[in-house]
């Protein structure tokens, strides 16, 4: 088995690994794995990133993650889940205008293929943006088309609506109708 495929099976057990210990342990293999093999490609450097963005001490490592999803990203332009998750990295360290630039870049198309809870979530962190940024109708009209998307999908393929619930107003009619919908949250 070629090391691409080894970094590829242990990020599948990482991800759905429980234990910290387990996960740290994978997450080093993983690491030394992309150490010996300085030829990486685009998925490689990727990965690389998410074992360290999906820790605990990810705040401790952001510029590394950065750094390896720009180098993914270099290598693989087309790469919509190291450019969804370059977005993450601004987003979470609440550098907006950067997290809602590379927002856009995402491939929407291919993001609602792959996942279209991710696809929804894409839109609700860019009107989380907008409206962090004080552009709030902007924000809003996003927030209003992630409450469409929660009108017509199966609860299965929703993601909780944080970032919505965070900026608008607990009276506002987006949250009341999604309230309607997501009746855990009342």
């Amino acid at each position: 088995m070629n090391y691409k495929n080894q970094i590829v099976e242990k990020y599948d057990i990482f991800y759905t690994a429980e234990n910290t210990e387990t996960k740290e342990k994978l997450r080093a293999e993983i690491k030394a794995l992309a150490a010996a093999h300085p030829e990486m490609d685009s998925h490689c450097y990727h990965i690389v990133a998410l074992v360290d963005y999906e820790s605990d001490d990810w705040k401790e490592n952001i510029d590394q993650i950065i750094q390896n999803l720009q180098k993914a990203l270099a290598l693989d332009a087309d790469n919509f889940l190291a450019q969804l998750y370059l977005a993450h990295c601004y987003h979470d360290t609440q550098k907006f205008e950067l997290a809602l630039e590379n927002y856009r870049k995402v491939d929407q198309n291919q993001l609602q293929e792959f996942q279209t809870w991710r696809y929804v979530k894409l839109l609700e962190q860019i009107g989380y943006c907008e409206y962090k940024l004080g552009n709030k109708k902007i924000g809003e009209f996003y927030f209003s088309q992630v409450l469409e998307w929660y009108k017509k999908l199966p609860e299965v393929d929703r993601a909780v609506p944080s970032e919505l619930l965070e900026c608008l107003p607990k009276n506002h009619w987006i949250v009341i109708e999604i309230k309607k919908i997501e009746t855990y949250l009342d």
